[in-house]
């Protein structure tokens, strides 16, 4: 029973920090896209854009947000996030793979160095994480 005890002890503040762990990973990958999306757009928004820094920045963006797609476990409730996340996560993984998209999209826009198309690529993961914040987001 002792050992119990103590292996119960040491567990839920185990899994707690994993739980923690998981929020602080997703909250900096959040705030890492916030940033590269900024990034991007003040690059394409020069009349010459330097298309090796957009690829880089959207290599970043598609990575930052395959984490993000793979990190809203049930046990690791908690953040900025609402319960919906985990009670409707059907069309909040769609939103996740929408914003996704448009990186890929700004990630081949730019190997073929094509503007319009890195503009739409970008345009279309912001419109969707703002529809995801309005809906999944407890703070704006």
């Amino acid at each position: 029973m002792k050992k119990l005890t103590i292996a119960l002890l040491i567990a839920v503040p185990m899994s707690t920090i994993a739980a923690t762990e998981a929020v602080d990973n997703r909250q900096q990958a959040f705030s890492s896209i916030e940033k590269l999306n900024k990034q991007v757009s003040s690059e394409l928004g020069n009349r010459n854009t330097d298309w090796q820094k957009v690829e880089g920045l959207s290599d970043n963006l598609v990575e930052h947000g395959l984490i993000l797609t793979n990190s809203f476990a049930v046990s690791d409730k908690g953040g900025k996030a609402k319960d919906a996340v985990w009670s409707k996560p059907e069309k909040f993984s769609q939103l996740m793979l929408q914003m996704n998209q448009g990186f890929i999209e700004l990630q081949q826009a730019s190997l073929e160095q094509d503007k319009s198309k890195a503009e739409r690529g970008l345009d279309s993961a912001n419109n969707t994480c703002r529809a995801c914040h309005r809906t999944y987001r407890s703070r704006w």
